[in-house]
């Protein structure tokens, strides 16, 4: 950096063309965002503003953008589904957690004390010889949160016809009729 840095500015350095604009102050930028969708060279990068902004860029290209309804304290990224693709991670002073993908399928987590946040960090750690796992980590007025192993599924919205298993074929079985049958499917759409 001596090299190339004089007094009057960083002389040398390339300029970088401007990747988006804001109404709002930027808060939080993540960068080197994972993803098993890569095209181009450009990598995807993330931005939070004070008024709550959250979008996701690759390169000059804003991919999605996502307006909260609250301001946000900490932008990270962590694999949560573990589908070797980053989500992004933002928190808000009160605990109120999202997870958003690059699909923009979003899961929100609302942190159980009703304290203001202190601290809040997400990433792969261990707290024991099983290894690193995704963990998030509150810190607020004389506590230290720690949530070990959490894992999601999915963020997307998963319908039956995401599994491959013949539903219709099990409602007509002879086996099953009448008040079993509605349970049956009662339960297969309310859980």
């Amino acid at each position: 950096l001596k090299a190339i840095r004089s007094a009057t500015g960083f002389e040398g350095w390339e300029p970088v063309t401007q990747v988006a604009k804001f109404t709002s102050p930027v808060r939080d930028v993540i960068g080197n965002i994972r993803s098993n969708e890569e095209v181009g060279e450009d990598g995807m990068v993330s931005f939070a503003t004070l008024e709550g902004l959250l979008t996701m860029n690759r390169g000059e290209q804003e991919l999605w953008s996502l307006q909260l309804d609250m301001p946000i304290f900490a932008l990270l990224k962590m694999d949560i589904d573990n589908d070797d693709n980053d989500e992004v991670v933002a928190c808000s002073w009160d605990g109120q957690t999202f997870f958003v993908d690059h699909k923009k399928n979003i899961c929100k987590y609302r942190f159980e004390e009703n304290v203001a946040i202190r601290g809040f960090c997400a990433g792969q750690y261990a707290i024991g010889p099983d290894g690193n796992k995704p963990s998030l980590v509150y810190i607020t007025n004389g506590h230290v949160v720690i949530y070990f192993n959490v894992q999601l599924t999915s963020l997307g919205v998963q319908t039956l016809n995401d599994y491959p298993f013949d539903f219709g074929a099990l409602c007509d079985t002879p086996d099953i009729s009448g008040e079993h049958r509605s349970k049956l499917i009662r339960s297969l759409l309310t859980g």
